[in-house]
């Protein structure tokens, strides 16, 4: 497997943080082992972007066509690797190269098909969703792991749904094949 390219950044200006962020990426995926053809993008950002979620997201995929799916969250801090950013104009991304028959991006929209076995999955959840603790319970009970990781948007309600429109809110992973140990 291929390590995933990432990048982060913070600036005033949405388009700066996320030609930082294209540039660090970029960087990456001429570099050995690094994925050169990624079809996920995992997107985060901090709610002071939230009223340019949609304007970033198309941005982004224009820049990354050969990403097809998208998936991520708004929340008052975001997370990458050894930096924290809190109540500051934020985004971070991080690109996978995994083949499309091992991953389904699905919603409340779009839900999780049928003839897909989902072996975990990443979930994102908006924290006011009702019964979200049973919808969580849910989807891990749907899993072959009974396994989900993710997170809870920190954000006010308004910033939330505006990123829900513009991308899936999680990714499921396709049990991984068994493997015969040759003796």
């Amino acid at each position: 497997m291929q390590l995933f390219p990432y990048g982060h950044a913070t600036h005033p200006q949405w388009q700066m943080a996320a030609a930082l962020v294209l540039a660090q990426v970029r960087a990456q995926m001429a570099l050995h082992g690094y994925a050169t053809a990624p079809t996920l993008a995992l997107l985060y950002i901090t709610d002071h972007y939230a009223a340019q979620a949609q304007d970033i997201l198309e941005q982004l995929q224009a820049e990354l066509p050969l990403v097809t799916d998208w998936s991520g969250t708004v929340g008052v801090g975001i997370v990458s690797n050894n930096v924290e950013y809190w109540d500051e104009p934020a985004l971070s991304l991080m690109l996978l190269e995994l083949p499309s028959d091992q991953y389904r991006v699905f919603s409340g929209v779009a839900p999780l098909g049928m003839g897909f076995e989902a072996h975990t999955a990443l979930v994102h959840a908006d924290g006011d969703t009702a019964d979200l603790a049973e919808l969580v319970e849910e989807m891990a009970a749907r899993t072959d792991a009974g396994y989900v990781f993710g997170g809870v948007s920190s954000s006010p309600p308004a910033a939330c749904s505006l990123l829900w429109a513009a991308m899936a809110i999680s990714v499921a992973m396709e049990r991984p094949a068994a493997s015969s140990a040759a003796g």
